[in-house]
């Protein structure tokens, strides 16, 4: 195995487990009471750095190892399907844990009310397995719509005729 797709399999694995992290760790339960401030931001930025490497090394692999037409279109339908079937997901989830929680952070009756979309209670509506799978599959599909400039046979047939 490449030494590249050593740290990109490293760095995806480390994101991911901070992902869980907060999304598991971090995120106060609706029927428990929390006081103590949002401790997932903590998480959040020590492993930003590592995300947006995941993200960096996830976009380099697929612009570089992804070759011909046919399989960066059938890769390009995937994730795009894929990401609308993820944004769906995204969205239920959201909406199961705001009824959870009583209701929206306008809502006098709601858990997290005057505390604001992002919180304790909140933080498992960003970071969970759904938006991990959808921010990658976007690095992926920038990845290989970088790459169609590069590789348009009508560039190199103008190229010809100068």
């Amino acid at each position: 195995m490449k030494k590249g797709h050593i740290f990109w399999l490293m760095s995806l694995f480390l994101s991911f487990l901070g992902f869980y992290n907060i999304e598991h760790l971090f995120t106060i339960k609706p029927d428990e009471t929390s006081g103590n401030g949002n401790l997932g931001m903590l998480v959040i930025l020590a492993f930003s750095p590592i995300f947006a490497m995941s993200c960096f090394l996830t976009y380099k692999l697929v612009r570089g190892s992804v070759r011909g037409w046919k399989m960066r279109a059938l890769i390009l339908v995937l994730s795009t399907a894929s990401c609308l079937l993820l944004i769906l997901l995204v969205i239920s989830y959201k909406n199961e844990l705001v009824v959870e929680l009583g209701g929206p952070p306008d809502h006098p009756q709601s858990k997290i009310y005057r505390f604001g979309w992002i919180n304790q209670y909140t933080n498992s509506i960003y970071f969970n397995a759904y938006t991990f799978f959808f921010i990658h599959l976007l690095a992926v599909m920038v990845g290989l719509l970088s790459t169609i400039k590069r590789d348009n046979p009508n560039e190199s047939v103008r190229k010809n005729e100068k």
